[in-house]
């Protein structure tokens, strides 16, 4: 068959810079590469500049696009490997089952890691405006008592957590260090705030509150905290039955080959490094595994043997209807306790951090689960 007449691909979509890098690399291999929407406004709309190779040239393509990405990853992960180390672990915390449950896993973290732990329990002000009428004042004075009155129990409430959570180590790490803050706002721009004064390597928050009546928040704030913060998060569902950080043995990583993987895999092995667990590293192919699927794994599975010879990692594609029947079907066969993911803008995943979608998996699945920001 004349080469002009074979299909042409498109094995992937990149910024316009790394893609003319990538394109110069195919061709320095013989290979024939085309761009799509080379014109910044277009690539601005269509998310990225597409990359096509003739579809006999597709399996080498990809290879040597895995390998250039991977040298960039290794080369940015370099870069920021002193920030991957967790020594300050921040809990928001609303007094419900579900933040008790994130207090208990984050000790157990805190332990293990040496890191310190911060308490942060936002109540929300309503903002008035004072009606124009005689009264008007001793509304105003009975709404300052009032919320003068729930910013002390709040306070009081913290106090006696803290002072539990203290005791609960008080013999085998005396030395934790656990601090509080209250803070008046809405939670997650409060959260947020905290997050970059504090700056701690993790967050970890409950994932159903107690209700708006007695200030509940945590149930409606996950999923948006996640897209706000580019700290990882670790939500913990009140549902979830686990019974101590202890116990963990499986930890699944579902993958969609974003660029980021790298390195959101990197943190969460330097998180559960110190637990005696197995990493499944999974791809949830939708109808059919895709042709390149195999390429791509195989280049994490490689990175994940040269990087981390040590730490027990399984690499697996499985295809599945529906990403959510995939992962309920592989946590059930092979006993996973916590799922992690990285927040893409793009891919298959990005459906997870929608606010409903958040909510139905977490409902679902009921596990721990751990979001690392994507870079793209």
């Amino acid at each position: 068959m004349d080469p002009s007449d074979e299909k042409i691909i498109v094995i992937a979509r990149h910024s316009n810079s790394r893609a003319l890098l990538l394109k110069s690399r195919l061709e320095a291999e013989g290979i024939d590469c085309f761009l799509a929407h080379q014109n910044l406004l277009q690539a601005a709309i269509s998310g990225g500049v597409e990359i096509k190779v003739r579809r006999s040239d597709v399996d080498k393509a990809l290879r040597i696009i895995e390998l250039a990405l991977e040298q960039h990853g290794t080369q940015k992960e370099a870069s920021v490997r002193s920030l991957r180390s967790v020594r300050k672990i921040m809990v928001p915390v609303d007094f419900s089952d579900a933040s008790f449950k994130a207090c208990s896993f984050a000790l157990g973290l805190a332990e293990k890691l040496k890191a310190e732990i911060k308490l942060l329990h936002v109540f929300y002000n309503p903002v008035l405006d004072i009606a124009p009428f005689d009264t008007s004042h001793a509304y105003q004075v009975n709404l300052v008592n009032y919320l003068h009155e729930t910013e002390q129990n709040a306070r009081h409430q913290l106090i006696k957590l803290a002072k539990e959570l203290k005791l609960r180590v008080k013999e085998s790490n005396p030395d934790l260090k656990i601090t509080y803050s209250l803070s008046n706002g809405l939670a997650v721009e409060e959260i947020a705030a905290t997050a970059l004064k504090f700056r701690p390597g993790l967050i970890v928050i409950g994932t159903r509150g107690i209700g708006n009546q007695t200030g509940g928040f945590l149930g409606s704030v996950t999923a948006k905290l996640i897209e706000k913060t580019n700290t990882p998060v670790l939500a913990i569902p009140e549902q979830s039955k686990f019974s101590g950080i202890g116990k963990i043995k499986n930890v699944l990583y579902a993958t969609d080959f974003d660029q980021s993987d790298h390195l959101a895999i990197s943190k969460l092995i330097n998180l559960l490094h110190p637990f005696n667990v197995s990493l499944h590293c999974i791809h949830i192919s939708v109808g059919v595994k895709k042709s390149w699927d195999k390429v791509k794994m195989d280049g994490l599975s490689a990175f994940l043997d040269r990087e981390y010879k040590k730490f027990p990692v399984k690499c697996e594609i499985i295809i599945s209807d529906d990403i959510i029947n995939g992962l309920e079907t592989y946590i059930r066969n092979n006993d996973i306790d916590i799922i992690a993911v990285t927040n893409h803008n793009r891919g298959l995943l990005s459906s997870f951090f929608t606010t409903s979608i958040t909510k139905k998996v977490l409902n679902r699945i009921t596990k721990p689960l751990f979001v690392f920001k994507s870079l793209d």
